[in-house]
């Protein structure tokens, strides 16, 4: 069974994570532990959260979004996420677990990874002109401090 990693906060239900699961899924046994990174209230795009808002089955969180006013609402908002991507998938009858992590999504990886082995990571991540992520250029570390392929999936907007 091949043991997925994925990590996305605000692109967790856009169309082209959706889309990399899927050929995950079809290609053979599968499991998935989704990780969201908690980000913080300042550091959220409200641009992009628009834009995921807009694809089917993402309505359920777009409350007035402007982007969460403070960080619990963040922290609100992720967790709706994640446990939504976990009903999603479990409803799959895949193997599933998931967990809120820190907002440093390097050492929530590192945490998670301490306790679950995984063959590879699916970073789903904002388009380069506004990640943070790929900002700090967290595919190409997280490949080199887990020793495992990374999937990197940028959100169109």
């Amino acid at each position: 069974m091949h043991r997925y990693l994925v990590v996305a906060n605000q692109t967790l239900h856009g169309a082209d994570l959706r889309e990399e699961l899927r050929k995950r899924i079809k290609s053979g046994p599968c499991s998935f532990f989704v990780l969201v990174p908690n980000t913080s209230a300042a550091d959220y795009d409200a641009d992009a959260a628009a834009t995921v808002l807009s694809h089917p089955g993402t309505w359920w969180w777009s409350t007035d979004y402007a982007g969460p006013a403070t960080d619990e609402e963040a922290t609100v908002q992720a967790r709706q996420r994640l446990k939504q991507m976990l009903g999603n998938l479990a409803a799959l009858d895949l193997p599933v677990e998931g967990q809120l992590g820190s907002s440093d999504p390097l050492e929530a990886m590192e945490k998670i990874s301490a306790d679950h082995q995984f063959d590879e990571i699916i970073v789903a991540t904002l388009p380069r002109r506004v990640s943070r992520w790929l900002e700090a250029d967290l595919p190409r570390e997280a490949e080199r401090r887990f020793g495992l392929p990374v999937t990197t999936i940028l959100m169109n907007l």
